[in-house]
């Protein structure tokens, strides 16, 4: 790992980093992007087929905390293929099965790998590079996800009409295997944790500023999964022309930028980045429940994208900042947050839906972005300090 003393950032390693997030985020979202052809194929309805998404989440919440846990030692590399070829296989059982319990089963298959996987690819970013260019590298790392949210969910779209939804997840197979391929061909070994050096869960829990991380993601992740979730009738309230289509555009154009402008700036402005972020979303959120002006409803949902493109970043160096070397346990800590968050936004998304208007999701997702904003803001000895993570 002689890059993490190189001035210059080892892009070819985390490109392949940022590659696998883009899988683990396709993986999960293939379903939503093939649903009424998957649904016809498996003689299920559009609810069914939105489960295998659900079931995806909650098995890399559940996943993360304990089988980081038990893998610590495990020597990273090996553990990282294996990973990988779980989602190969996954996605080539999901290709051919008829069945939807099998295909069920496939998911959660997947899902439990995705749990263990983020820790494991953060964590490489963060070996590989030195400490005042560990922002940098997670952003590389993380900008996958985003890709995979802008363009990997039309193209699954685009592929599952063109050829069949089948063809979709034997393509993500490939992916997968092309990935294993790139990771034997350059990603250094790394060693697992000493036996002797682990941390225990309690003890990894109460590491200062931790918690508030942990606070303060759950309560931005539910403000943004609790609206995002419902981008087609927030399209329809903000009387978008090209409605759901032209929503999620803008919104992933915003986040991509957010995601460059993360990569550039969380190193030495973490905090200031953060309350940026967080005062943008609840600005943004205020005006889109004031029935904007198409231009202006336009503008705000793409500010909304850029200021949640920021905070995966934000969060992922925060925690392994904090954490230091128990960052791949505090990183599951993460994923699981982030995970019940995702999930937890559209469960309360959907409630609030059946009993008022968007207005109120965009009500809910105001307070709790507002409470992540406080929590930041009262955190200023560990969690997110005002100097550069490199002088910590």
């Amino acid at each position: 790992m002689s890059s993490a003393h190189e001035g210059r950032l080892p892009l070819d390693k985390l490109l392949v980093l940022s590659t696998t997030a883009f899988l683990t985020i396709l993986t999960e979202t293939m379903p939503a992007a093939v649903m009424p052809a998957m649904a016809e194929g498996l003689k299920q309805s559009p609810a069914g087929i939105g489960l295998l998404v659900s079931v995806y989440a909650l098995a890399s919440a559940a996943a993360a905390i304990p089988i980081v846990a038990l893998t610590r030692t495990l020597p990273r590399k090996p553990l990282y293929i294996a990973l990988v070829l779980s989602f190969a296989i996954a996605n080539t059982i999901t290709a051919l099965s008829s069945s939807y319990a099998l295909t069920l089963a496939s998911r959660v298959v997947a899902g439990l790998a995705a749990g263990i996987i983020w820790p494991v690819i953060c964590g490489y970013a963060m070996r590989l590079v030195a400490a005042e260019n560990m922002g940098r590298a997670v952003a590389i790392t993380l900008a996958g996800s985003t890709v995979a949210m802008v363009a990997g969910l039309p193209l699954g779209t685009a592929l599952g009409d063109l050829l069949g939804w089948r063809y979709s997840y034997g393509l993500l197979s490939l992916v997968a295997l092309l990935v294993i391929a790139w990771v034997l061909a350059c990603v250094p070994p790394a060693p697992g944790e000493h036996a002797q050096a682990r941390a225990s869960i309690r003890v990894v829990v109460r590491t200062p500023g931790l918690r508030p991380i942990l606070l303060a993601t759950l309560c931005a992740i539910l403000a943004h999964y609790t609206l995002y979730t419902y981008m087609a009738p927030l399209a329809q309230a903000l009387r978008l022309p090209r409605g759901t289509a032209q929503g999620l555009l803008l919104f992933g154009a915003g986040a991509l930028v957010g995601v460059l402008m993360a990569g550039r700036l969380v190193d030495q402005r973490q905090r200031t980045l953060a309350m940026t972020a967080l005062t943008c979303t609840a600005i943004m959120m205020l005006i889109l429940s004031a029935d904007p002006h198409l231009v202006l409803a336009c503008v705000a949902l793409f500010a909304w994208g850029t200021s949640f493109g920021v905070m995966p970043t934000i969060f992922q160096s925060a925690t392994g900042r904090v954490a230091t070397g128990n960052a791949e346990l505090a990183t599951a800590m993460l994923v699981t947050i982030y995970n019940l968050g995702i999930f937890g936004g559209g469960a309360m998304g959907g409630l609030l839906l059946g009993t008022s208007s968007v207005a109120g999701l965009e009500l809910f997702s105001l307070i709790s972005v507002c409470l992540s904003l406080a929590v930041v803001a009262k955190s200023v000895r560990h969690a997110f300090p005002g100097q550069p993570a490199s002088s910590v």
